[in-house]
């Protein structure tokens, strides 16, 4: 079916016409007299659109319209004679989606009922995405929220920065602390909140076709550019774009990143016309910017144009205290689809999960909760549920001796890779760091 249909008509032969004739095109067609009949129909069905004549026998047709208390959930289609179009634009104010003349051409009709059902499609898709984009907000800052100082420092510097509508921020943490959601955040607190969100990893694609992304070109620019294509600059106008391990871009596109930030100005690959752009940009990285400028791979100038705001977000470790708030709202979120299944973190566990290292931080401490909610039946969760390899578990103990945390973290990471079978995807995933980063460790610690 692909819709519901009410037919307000008094003539009988055209009334009966029209609702023989939308039913054979899979419409649920019922049809109304009278305004009476109509008020009637409209409590007992959901409607998606009404054909509605003007005259009727105990009123006019706009007395029904005023009726309806919102307008974008049931499209109108007002019919009226031709010499009525003063009547008709008085239903187009109040809220009619559109008017056909009488006498009309059913194909007319059908295509005009056709885009109402197109245009009622893509408002609740609209709908849909906002609803979405809220709970994606709400999500963000509750899971910012804790009784540390530094995660009150951090909800009190998004709250600043996103007030200043265009400034660049740069936010700098380890790999899984939740950079990404700091970037979310003064994305939904700021005034662009209604706007567009778009992101994207530097370190996940290669040069050439990360510029594309981010430019866009033209129809004919290369051998497969069979069609124009805006870049992600142009597609987050009046919004944000988050540009993820920026350290990894390397240092020609970072030129011409610098020349976005100075004029807010974009031009597509093979393109010969600038483009004006209302953009705010947000960066992340977990490498030190300063060491890779010393190494010649990062521009000192770009730094300084994206360093205008920094937020450093510190790891999970430097404030445990958090951890218990945190778990409980991973628990909460995965136990929503296992609506059936009732769970809780008994003390020694919550105590377990405080005293851990988390060298992959936020998400490592989210994929342990899940895997945890996944693997117990219900009831308490003890210390041994939480598979967490150094407390409360056989697979290894770190020595006492360790004084560093470099040491720690070393012990942890190999641990588990060895546990994996040496399967670095699974490593990686476990931790809850990209396998970028994984790599690089391994490489530091000589293993192959």
């Amino acid at each position: 079916m692909r819709g519901q249909i009410l037919i307000v008509e008094d003539e009988e032969m055209l009334r009966e016409s029209l609702v023989d004739f939308f039913r054979q095109e899979n419409y649920l067609a019922l049809s109304a007299e009278t305004l009476s009949e109509a008020r009637r129909a409209m409590c007992s069905h959901d409607f998606d659109l009404m054909l509605l004549d003007m005259k009727l026998p105990d009123g006019s047709g706009l007395d029904l319209l005023a009726e309806i208390t919102d307008p974008k959930s049931l499209l109108v289609i007002v019919a009226t004679a031709f010499p009525e179009v003063q009547t008709a634009i008085k239903a187009l104010k109040l809220g009619a989606f559109d008017y056909i003349n009488k006498p009309f051409d059913l194909d007319e009709l059908q295509l005009l009922v056709e885009r109402a059902m197109d245009t009622r499609q893509l408002r609740g898709e609209v709908n849909t995405f906002r609803q979405r984009e809220k709970q994606r907000n709400k999500r963000s800052w509750t899971r910012l929220e804790g009784d540390s100082n530094a995660l009150k420092k951090i909800r009190q510097e998004i709250l600043l920065v996103a007030k200043a509508d265009t400034t660049t921020t740069l936010i700098l943490g380890e790999s899984g602390v939740g950079k990404e959601l700091v970037a979310e955040a003064i994305h939904y607190q700021s005034a662009r909140s209604e706007g567009p969100l778009l992101k994207i990893n530097c370190a996940a694609l290669p040069a050439t076709l990360l510029e594309n992304e981010l430019f866009g070109h033209e129809k004919g620019a290369y051998t497969d550019a069979g069609r124009q294509q805006k870049g992600l600059f142009e597609l987050a106008d009046n919004g944000t774009l988050f540009l993820d391990e920026i350290a990894e871009m390397e240092p020609g596109l970072q030129a011409k990143l610098l020349r976005v930030l100075e004029d807010m100005t974009v031009t597509r690959i093979g393109g010969q016309h600038t483009i004006h752009v209302d953009v705010r940009i947000v960066t992340a990285t977990n490498r030190n910017l300063m060491d890779r400028i010393s190494a010649g791979l990062f521009r000192e100038d770009l730094f300084y144009r994206l360093n205008v705001f920094p937020i450093h977000v510190p790891p999970l470790r430097e404030h445990p205290e958090d951890i218990p708030l945190l778990a409980n709202l991973f628990l909460k979120e995965f136990l929503m689809h296992s609506p059936d299944k009732s769970c809780e973190f008994s003390p020694t566990a919550l105590e377990c999960l405080k005293k851990h290292h988390w060298p992959g931080n936020v998400r490592e401490l989210k994929n342990v909760i899940e895997r945890a909610t996944l693997l117990h039946a219900g009831g308490t969760i003890f210390p041994e549920d939480l598979t967490l390899v150094g407390c409360c578990s056989e697979a290894t103990v770190v020595s006492h001796e360790m004084t560093t945390l470099a040491e720690v973290e070393k012990a942890h990471i190999l641990a588990i890779y060895k546990q994996s079978g040496q399967n670095k995807t699974s490593t990686a995933d476990i931790l809850g760091i990209n396998r970028l980063t994984l790599r690089r460790k391994l490489k530091e610690y000589d293993v192959h």
